[in-house]
């Protein structure tokens, strides 16, 4: 990667500097920038232009076309375009950070208490991306559904259903306030009624199954599986909650309080401790957690990776100060927050509420748009951002809609190659030769820039860098094929553009593979 080039340059120069690279932006002089002379100057209490101008004197290598001093002191890299030309088509743009770690991603977890929302929808698409960066990028990543199908919740769901069975046998259905009172449940009570299942223990069991089931299909038709299904039934059947409880008061951690039983996480980290099994002997959420993340470390995952809907937001400190307190390093569980969806239509949002019945689910909105399209436009935000989910666009089938952008810019290579003429291939050193123009160049820096970016993206769990990278490489694809043309009649030009688009086909196939989105060969 160029970036790590040029950082390893200015280390050797600068070995006592923590250098940074970053790309400069498109409308500034250069490819790339470093603020190493800022930080000097700040130590050295010196000026921060005359320091850069030092450092530039100092700087030469031959993938260096110029270094130039920008205010207040930057200092910008111009990447020559035989460097750029010969790295396109000698590096296959594969590397590995990862070595083989093993990091679990766990997604969606729905209670099963109803069909998958919009917001599933979104954290699947996250999770399914994030899993794909991550072994493209050398880690041995899996995914995990975990199911929980106990405690209050399912209680719930329970009597919800027992009451809607008592609407269907002629009576008045008395749904608890906090149960759920949506139309979906009527189709489970018939089934359950038709199978003389009348037990509120056997409801249970049946509807979480039930929707367990629905959520599996769904996730199938949006292309989303995992690796693992983990019910927490099964977590609490192993005695791993109990086991828990019992490691906790061994360290000392545990005490009563107003006839609860309270974990000592401010002593970690967290805002104050935490009840763990109420007076009523309950388990709180937390201890189940706890024990369910230590099942996870037990099966040698180096990274817990949990992706969760901004109402949790206040559960993640006490779980990782419950984990410091069992001896685990704070960084061995990274919590990602991805937030709301809104779906609009005609200029208006459409409302959604599970309990309420008000329901807009991913089955609904795959009936309606494309899965591609809906996983795309779910990536289309930082996972700390609102989204908005144009449906008015989303069922756009233009280049107006960027997923069409990016599949038409691969489709349309395709169909170029299908028509050039047959031809060996050529060195890279003979068809870099031929690659000069400004357009072939614009497209060249960003083909080569896709391992920084899916860097980036890992670094920070943000898949939504792919996707805009994706839509600049397209449109620099689509900026190259309105200047240049690629059949010709000088066929060493023609086989130096094929072997360019063909390097742009690749990385658009594989930028779209790690979204899970299709990259058609004909549209």
């Amino acid at each position: 990667m160029i970036r790590q080039e040029l950082k390893s340059l200015l280390t050797k120069l600068f070995p006592r500097d923590d250098i940074v690279i970053n790309q400069v932006p498109k409308d500034k002089e250069g490819d790339y920038s470093t603020n190493l002379a800022l930080i000097r100057a700040a130590r050295d209490k010196s000026r921060p232009l005359d320091v850069a101008r030092d450092i530039a004197k100092k700087i030469e290598h031959p993938m260096i076309q110029a270094v130039t001093v920008h205010p207040p002191g930057f200092i910008n890299f111009e990447i020559s375009r035989e460097y750029l030309v010969k790295l396109l088509f000698t590096d296959d743009f594969k590397f590995d950070i990862g070595s083989g770690m093993k990091i679990l991603v766990e997604f969606v977890s729905a209670n099963p208490t109803g069909p998958l929302n919009i917001v599933s929808a979104r954290a699947a698409a996250v999770g399914n991306a994030l899993v794909n960066m991550l072994n493209a990028a050398g880690f041995a990543a899996a995914s995990e559904y975990y199911i929980n199908d106990s405690g209050r919740q399912t209680e719930l769901l329970a009597e919800s259903v027992r009451q809607r069975l008592i609407e269907l046998d002629g009576g008045t259905a008395e749904i608890p306030r906090e149960g759920y009172h949506g139309e979906y449940l009527v189709g489970l009570a018939r089934e359950i009624k038709s199978k003389d299942i009348s037990d509120l223990g056997e409801i249970r069991e049946y509807a979480v199954q039930y929707f367990m089931n629905d959520h599996r299909r769904v996730l199938d038709d949006f292309g989303v599986t995992f690796t693992n299904w983990i019910r927490e039934s099964s977590i609490r059947k192993k005695g791993y909650v109990e086991n828990v409880l019992r490691m906790l008061e061994e360290k000392d951690l545990v005490y009563s309080r107003d006839g609860a039983r309270w974990i000592r996480t401010a002593q970690f980290g967290d805002k104050d401790d935490r009840v763990l099994v109420t007076r009523d002997e309950r388990y709180t959420y937390l201890l189940p957690d706890i024990a369910y993340h230590l099942d996870k470390i037990k099966r040698d995952y180096r990274v817990l990776v949990d992706i969760w809907g901004p109402d949790h937001q206040a559960q993640i400190k006490s779980l990782q100060s419950s984990l410091v307190a069992l001896g685990y390093k704070a960084d061995i569980l990274k919590v990602l927050i991805v937030q709301q969806v809104q779906l609009r239509k005609n200029g208006k949002v459409l409302k959604m509420s599970k309990r309420a019945g008000a329901i807009e689910t991913l089955d609904d909105l795959l009936s309606q748009v494309p899965r591609d399209v809906v996983k795309f436009f779910m990536l289309m935000r930082s996972n700390s951002q609102h989204l908005d989910f144009d449906l008015d666009l989303a069922v756009k089938q233009t280049e107006e809609n960027p997923v069409y952008y990016v599949q038409y810019a691969h489709a349309r290579i395709k169909s170029i190659i299908r028509k050039a003429p047959q031809h060996d291939d050529v060195p890279a050193d003979v068809t870099g030769r031929y690659i000069t123009e400004p357009e072939e160049i614009a497209l060249v820096k960003t083909i080569v820039k896709y391992p920084e970016v899916l860097e980036d993206a890992v670094r920070t769990y943000e898949p939504y860098m792919i996707t805009y990278y994706l839509i600049d490489l397209a449109r620099a694809f689509h900026y190259f094929y309105g200047t240049c043309r690629v059949i010709g009649d000088d066929q060493n030009v023609t086989r130096a553009r094929i072997a360019l688009i063909q390097k742009t086909a690749d990385i658009l196939q594989r930028g779209m593979n790690v979204l899970g989105v299709s990259c058609p060969d004909r549209m």
